[in-house]
């Protein structure tokens, strides 16, 4: 699948902000940005606070268990959390008031005196009263002015299609393009414009040009970046922030020395001096939170702002017990290029503790069922001791790859985190997921990573050789990107060891690798991949280095089209592949025949099959099992239908299969072959089949199916009485 070819199921990605239920057994606190007053007591509704701080300040002086809950609205502010000192079992909560969902606005309205508008061009300006750095309009991102034109709004920007290559001839410090873009063509001077410059494999710098004329197919930029991973025949880039690079709608441009905004809106109309639709970013952080124990943040959007919850460095502090439940951070991290600042963005950043040797780091954080969409950098940093990231979307972040080391669209750099049932949903730069020390990484599902190669190198889940000691990677899906799937790095004296891969299932990637010694690789599968090579590729020897790599390392029960050591530079063949004990693996045969329906997501084997063998199962699955794991972030509907929607399936199947509610503890399931009275049928009418306890799994048995038909199903969750009412699922015949 192509990268704009691939075709999500479902359209929901985002939670309803409904986990955190409201705790009264504290003093709670009122907050409506629209009728409250600071000077009010804040204890009801209609003596309600005015803003945040001014609940957080009255917390301050308050008991473990009290609240704030605030009412919906658009709270532009800046709050500090400093020493306060909740506990595990009676943390201070600020919350959504009952099941509103209040706005953490980064923006300010764009409401000029009049617009200046450019028949020609197309181009709206008007001064504005502040130095933004994103645009939002009906709260979504327009894009910065750039060259290759692309956009975030049909995801082109993800798309190294949308970038100018550089050319052979090209030098550190000077580039020249290969044509394939036509800088020299195009017309335009790109002097004093921001070079985004993915010039280091997997490292992406920024820097403004020095020196470009227009018709000129080269360009000079400030390279002081040290060592690179120069490869001209690699390297790529882009402009932005530049008038001249201003030509297409949904597009903007700001110059901050005469502070006019210029835009081209997407629809041609510039927009209504009186609405507020058209917003400016000027804010990173809204919310700090230093020193501080026993906290949690729930219900609420962060919209172009974020979080930064940190112990202060050179310090003993730390932050303990701090829970993020139910959040939504829509565009956390924005870059302050289009103000001339090369700075990394201001990611998402959750540092328990002050301390930055793995060894010393102490703190505890939680991060539950929270969706981070569209950060121009990193999606979340934490550290800590055993912080749980658990039940989290992180989709559509980083169209640039502008951070340290790749970075990954989350990064660990703490002790013994549990990162769990998370979906990874095309992120576009080279790593999903980068883990601390002997990390627990499970049931995730990683789809998409770096489809657009924007950077080289990296992986859906990329262990690197330190946190190889004691990582466990298990249960994880990962499809669907050019790049590996999980890797264990390192090489030579570098080497990692004592890792674990086991009942994960990859498919059109550029498979699993293990680098390094004393490892378990055991019941994965793996298949269809995106180019030549293993699909599991357990390391004998890495390119010329002598190091023989694996030698106690063990590969038990997994299946893979083709399995081996790696290239053998030396004869241009493949090493066998390595390890101590390799027994009991179907390789290098087409594993796909011998799983029940593999292109819709059933991955079971099937009965007298390959993948079973006596009472010895190879892969993740087994046959009759009334549960079947799917990994990533659950949501409150029922998601991921199995076979998927629309699919042709044979008449032969008997059962369907779906991803299970939220916290649900049952589902009710209706089949039929109406989609109209499948959609509105309740439990009194024939289409309802059965309630099934979430217990008794999520494998549903199906009647008889006929050939050349078209059947619907849907499954509601029910948490405890409160039913989420499914989508409506179709397969054929």
């Amino acid at each position: 699948s192509g990268f704009h070819n691939y075709v999500m199921m479902e359209k929901v990605f985002y939670v309803a902000a409904l986990a955190v239920a409201a705790q009264v057994s504290g003093e709670h606190y009122i907050v409506d940005g629209e009728h409250g007053d600071d000077n009010n007591s804040g204890q009801n509704p209609s003596h309600a606070f005015k803003t945040i701080q001014r609940c957080v300040d009255e917390l301050m002086l308050s008991n473990p268990g009290d609240q704030c809950w605030v009412r919906s609205g658009r709270y532009h502010e800046i709050v500090d959390i400093n020493g306060l000192r909740g506990t595990k079992h009676k943390p201070f909560v600020i919350r959504g008031y009952e099941e509103e969902v209040p706005i953490w606005d980064g923006t300010v309205p764009i409401q000029p005196q009049h617009w200046d508008y450019d028949e020609v061009s197309g181009i709206c300006s008007a001064e504005i009263d502040y130095d933004i750095f994103a645009l939002l309009l009906d709260e979504d991102l327009l894009t910065a002015a750039r060259w290759p034109n692309a956009l975030w709004s049909d995801r082109t920007a993800f798309d190294n299609s949308f970038w100018g290559y550089c050319d052979k001839s090209s030098e550190y410090g000077n580039i020249v393009d290969d044509g394939r873009a036509g800088l020299a063509e195009s017309g335009i001077n790109v002097k004093g414009a921001m070079a985004i410059l993915n010039i280091g494999s997997f490292q992406t710098y920024v820097r403004p040009v020095i020196d470009h004329e227009a018709g000129s197919d080269t360009f000079t930029y400030n390279h002081d970046m040290g060592n690179v991973h120069w490869s001209p025949s690699h390297n790529q880039y882009y402009f932005e922030a530049a008038l001249s690079l201003l030509d297409i709608p949904g597009e903007w441009f700001y110059d901050k020395d005469t502070k006019v905004l210029h835009l081209i809106p997407p629809n041609g109309v510039c927009p209504d001096l009186n609405s507020d639709s058209l917003r400016g970013r000027i804010l990173d952080y809204a919310l700090t939170i230093t020193n501080t124990t026993g906290l949690t943040v729930a219900n609420v959007t962060f919209l172009a702002s974020t979080i930064h919850a940190y112990a202060i460095k050179n310090t003993e502090s730390h932050i303990d017990d701090l829970t993020f439940d139910s959040l939504y951070l829509k565009f956390p991290a924005s870059s302050h290029r289009m103000l001339g600042d090369d700075a990394l963005p201001y990611s998402t950043i959750f540092w328990a503790s002050a301390k930055m040797h793995h060894e010393t780091v102490r703190g505890h954080l939680s991060v539950i069922n929270c969706t981070f969409e569209g950060s121009e950098g990193i999606a979340l940093e934490h550290n800590g001791d055993g912080n749980l990231i658990q039940n989290n979307m992180f989709i559509w972040n980083d169209w640039v790859g502008y951070a340290k080391g790749g970075g990954g669209a989350v990064s660990g750099e703490g002790i013994n985190e549990e990162f769990s049932h998370n979906t990874l949903w095309y992120n576009g730069q080279s790593a999903g997921l980068r883990p601390g020390l002997t990390a627990t990484i499970k049931y995730n599902h990683v789809v998409g990573q770096c489809s657009g190669l924007i950077q080289n190198d990296g992986s859906g889940i990329h262990i690197e050789n330190g946190p190889t000691e004691g990582v466990k990677v298990s249960h994880n899906w990962v499809h669907d990107s050019p790049k590996l799937a999980v890797r264990f790095d390192g090489a030579g004296e570098r080497m990692g060891y004592n890792g674990y891969q086991g009942f994960n299932v990859v498919w059109k990637t550029n498979g699993m690798m293990v680098k390094g010694d004393n490892h378990t690789v055991e019941n994965n599968v793996a298949f269809d991949r995106e180019s030549n090579g293993c699909d599991i590729c357990v390391i004998y020897i890495i390119r010329d280095d002598t190091t023989i790599e694996n030698n106690h390392t063990i590969v038990i029960n997994n299946g893979a089209k083709q399995a081996d050591g790696g290239k053998n530079v030396f004869d241009g063949g493949r090493w066998p592949i390595a390890g101590e004990v390799v027994e009991n693996n179907y390789f290098n045969e087409d594993i796909k025949y011998h799983m029940i329906d593999p292109d819709n997501w059933d991955y079971r084997p099937v009965a007298g099959g390959a993948l079973t063998v006596g009472e010895v199962v190879r892969g993740p699955y087994e046959e009759d099992s009334s549960f079947y794991w799917i990994p990533g972030q659950m949501q409150y509907k029922t998601s991921i239908p199995i076979p998927l929607s629309g699919s042709k399936v044979d008449s032969s199947r008997d059962a369907v299969i779906f991803l299970q509610g939220y916290r649900a503890d049952k589902h009710h399931f209706y089949f039929g072959e109406d989609q109209s009275i499948v959609g509105s049928a309740g439990v009194e009418d024939d289409e309802f089949q059965f309630i099934r306890n979430v217990e008794d799994g999520n494998v549903f048995p199906l009647p008889s199916l006929k050939s050349n038909s078209q059947y619907f199903w849907r499954v509601d969750s029910d948490r405890y009485g409160h039913v989420y009412k499914g989508d409506v699922w179709n397969f054929y015949t």
